[in-house]
């Protein structure tokens, strides 16, 4: 009796005498290949089902970037939507970091204690220094707002 390369299933040949034990091997092997790939099957539709819900969780977020250019002034950035996070930096080399969460902010260097930047409804609202050393005329900021 000769078998299959790959699963090792009886091959009766036509010398063979008629017996039932190889047909019910073959069964047996089946039935365990048959079980690994409904395991398989299984596990890969569990993946996919959660990748599915991390894909649906983070559709729901809306992540902002953008450019505000400084004006002397106290400004609001209007995004549409309240943002639960802001980070706004200036671009010059070593120049603010501000990060506001909820109703906190923290960075601003040498801002003295001022408050420079709140989240309001549909953005965020900048403060302008009154010595104008924070959002002052022509210096561009660049954010990422997180809703």
């Amino acid at each position: 009796m000769q078998q299959t390369e790959t699963y090792k299933l009886n091959k009766p040949e036509s010398t063979d005498t008629f017996s039932v034990g190889p047909l019910n091997e073959n069964a047996d092997t089946l039935e365990v290949q048959l079980a690994r790939l409904d395991g398989a099957d299984a596990a890969e539709t569990a993946a996919r089902q959660a990748l599915d819900q991390r894909v649906t969780a983070l559709e729901v977020q809306k992540i902002f970037f953008g450019e505000v250019l400084g004006s002397n002034t106290d400004k609001t950035v209007d995004l549409g939507v309240t943002p639960k996070a802001v980070l706004l930096k200036d671009r010059m080399y070593g120049g603010y970091t501000l990060l506001a969460v909820g109703d906190k902010c923290t960075g601003g260097g040498n801002a003295g204690g001022d408050t420079l930047m709140k989240i309001v409804e549909n953005g965020f609202y900048i403060y302008a220094t009154p010595s104008g050393y924070f959002f002052y005329e022509g210096k561009h900021y660049n954010y990422i707002a997180f809703a």
